[in-house]
């Protein structure tokens, strides 16, 4: 390219556009093109991540539940074999019981649920959290557990004892005291998985999450509880260990899908290398980046800056922003600092793509802290 003497104005020779260097240009400017057109598009592309991404949130707090509740079952049996608590009464035997579930279980959900994000940092803030709470949620709904079920189980026995004073057969109140129990023993469980729930739900640092936690754990404890009570008794151990199991299955499981059904506005990773994770937003103001002290902690990718962007709300909608004006994102194939979001808007940040979803009519985050899933 050669400029006038007379004039401001640039020709480019035919030599010019030869030239090697323009050429290389043109050839990165095509193959950059190459990686946002050949990702999936679409509605079915859309289905398919949500799918993936909600099945696997929910695999994993269920396989955390279950581990739960097969390491409650040990931890109760070394407990309760060694015969050191042969001569306790039946008021600390039960209280020890259901702490044990509480806090083993809900230990366990809590460390499974933050080990998803695979950043070690987070995993021990949720670890040092979930500790305390889970002791005295433990204590606490326990011995209100404990204290509802030994109350119920002697009104039982004493109009057991009326009954057959009147003349009724052993048989026939025995088979009513096994029925009349199943209910109760639910309740009571359901009290266990509230605190296990409780726990997982604090060490998320989510007022929103907690709740949903505890809702989830009670429905998992009410329901693992009941079938526990139909479980035959002559399988020994096996009945505790499929009972305790089962239970713990359900807390994780209903945790989930609460929580999926409740959520509002997500992100799910569809290409990099986390793909096929699940990032519940809570707060109305989310930091992503590389940084564990960001809300969203993307790992396996050099090319993102430690706090690269963030997602807020603003005036009702939704907003991305790249935090370094050198590394801006890609919205939907567009280079972009700032730009409003909508429901399956593709975010390219480094060489991660993330996807913004949001559930018609929810135009604005829900305030509190957030959780990552």
């Amino acid at each position: 390219m050669a400029g006038t003497e007379d004039s401001n104005e640039i020709e480019i020779t035919l030599d010019d556009l030869n030239n090697s260097e323009v050429s290389d240009i043109v050839n990165k400017m095509e193959e950059a093109k190459k990686l946002t057109m050949v990702r999936e598009v679409g509605s079915a592309a859309v289905a398919n991540s949500n799918s993936n991404s909600g099945a696997i949130a929910i695999l994993t707090l269920t396989g955390g539940g279950l581990a739960g509740g097969v390491l409650a079952f040990l931890v109760q049996k070394a407990v309760f074999g060694g015969g050191s608590l042969d001569d306790a009464s039946s008021t600390v035997i039960n209280l020890l019981f259901t702490f044990i579930l509480a806090f083993v279980i809900g230990m366990v959900v809590s460390i499974t649920d933050a080990a998803s994000t695979r950043v070690a940092s987070k995993i021990g803030i949720a670890a040092g959290i979930a500790l305390p709470t889970s002791v005295v949620s433990g204590l606490a709904i326990g011995a209100l557990a404990n204290s509802f079920y030994s109350a119920i189980m002697t009104n039982l026995y004493n109009t057991a004892n009326e009954r057959i004073g009147n003349g009724e057969s052993e048989e026939a109140v025995l088979s009513w005291i096994r029925n009349s129990t199943h209910l109760p023993r639910g309740v009571a469980w359901l009290m266990v998985g509230m605190a296990a729930g409780l726990t997982v739900g604090v060490a998320s640092r989510s007022l929103k999450r907690t709740g949903l936690c505890v809702g989830g754990g009670a429905v998992g404890g009410f329901l693992g509880g009941f079938i526990f009570d139909f479980i035959p008794t002559s399988l020994e151990w096996g009945a505790q260990l499929l009972g305790i199991g089962i239970t713990g299955l359900f807390v994780g499981l209903s945790m989930a899908l609460l929580e999926q059904a409740a959520r509002t506005q997500w992100i799910e990773i569809i290409a990099g290398g986390m793909a096929g994770k699940q990032f519940i937003l809570y707060k109305t103001d989310i930091q992503i980046g590389s940084s564990t002290q960001a809300d969203i902690t993307l790992i396996k990718d050099p090319a993102i800056a430690p706090v690269h962007a963030r997602i807020f709300a603003q005036g009702g909608r939704n907003y991305i922003e790249s935090l370094d004006p050198s590394r801006p994102c890609s919205i939907n194939g567009r280079v972009e600092t700032r730009m409003p979001l909508e429901d399956s808007m593709d975010i390219t940040i480094g060489a991660t793509v993330i996807r913004f979803r949001e559930k018609a009519g929810k135009a604005q985050a829900v305030g509190g802290v957030g959780r990552l899933t």
